[in-house]
């Protein structure tokens, strides 16, 4: 009896291995697809909404405010808008005062600058009266035209000079000496050439009309010339001359 199950149960697995098998299926209701995707919308819209009602009474629960917010960034806004106008004005009137500044230093260096030629101007008469007295005073005034004081200095400005002098009549004073004052300079230039000779005024410029001189006991002469760049000053001669027929009549040089 018992061989009798064994062997059922033997061919039933036997049958279960070499016979025809079916496999197990799932039956399922079929849904459209655009069934579907309008649930998905659904679904989505339902969501948003959602979203939307959280974000709008935010508030609620933060303590956010979006009137409160709009507010404050209108007030900072109009705050911005004050600041750049008192930005713009402090810096127009920083403008101008600078260009005051400007002109009140400018101003101020002319000044300096104009003290200072006066202040030369000054000690050269003081010498020049000083001279004179004594020679009026020992009688000793050369006989005709005689240049005294005769100087050359550098000026403000690069190989610029200023050169000063002072004209004294003697002897016999009939009438006024009237004439022109020429100044004949010797330089160097850079390098080892020959020396050049340059003319304040020159020839065709000293018989133009302009520039004469008219005394009859002394007259300060002061006058400025300027050389060439690179150019080195080596001697410097002042003439008088008469007009009319433009006659030397006293000269004197410095060399330097």
């Amino acid at each position: 009896m018992l061989s009798q199950i064994k062997l059922r149960g033997s061919w039933r697995k036997i049958r279960s291995k070499i016979g025809i098998r079916s496999e197990k299926l799932a039956i399922r209701s079929h849904v459209p697809w655009y069934v579907k995707f309008a649930g998905y919308g659904v679904a989505m819209g339902i969501a948003a909404a959602i979203a939307w009602v959280i974000v709008d009474n935010s508030y609620r629960i933060t303590g956010f405010s979006r009137e409160e917010a709009k507010s404050q960034i209108a007030a900072l806004t109009t705050e911005s808008t004050k600041l750049k106008q008192s930005y713009d004005s402090t810096k127009s009137s920083l403008n101008e005062k600078e260009s005051q500044l400007k002109v009140a230093l400018a101003a101020q260096a002319e000044l300096t600058k104009n003290l200072s030629q006066l202040s030369e101007e000054n000690a050269s008469l003081k010498e020049d009266i000083g001279f004179l007295r004594n020679v009026m005073s020992s009688g000793s005034v050369p006989e005709g035209l005689a240049i005294q004081n005769f100087k050359v200095e550098p000026d403000a400005l690069p190989n610029e000079f200023r050169y000063r002098l002072l004209l004294t009549q003697g002897g016999q004073r009939a009438k006024d000496f009237k004439g022109k004052v020429q100044v004949i300079v010797r330089v160097q230039p850079s390098g080892a050439g020959p020396q050049t000779v340059l003319s304040f005024p020159n020839d065709a410029q000293l018989r133009a009309a302009g520039g004469e001189i008219e005394f009859r006991f002394y007259q300060k002469i002061d006058g400025r010339f300027r050389i060439p760049d690179g150019s080195t000053l080596k001697n410097v001669q002042v003439r008088v001359l008469s007009i009319p027929g433009y006659e030397v009549r006293s000269q004197r040089s410095l060399n330097l």
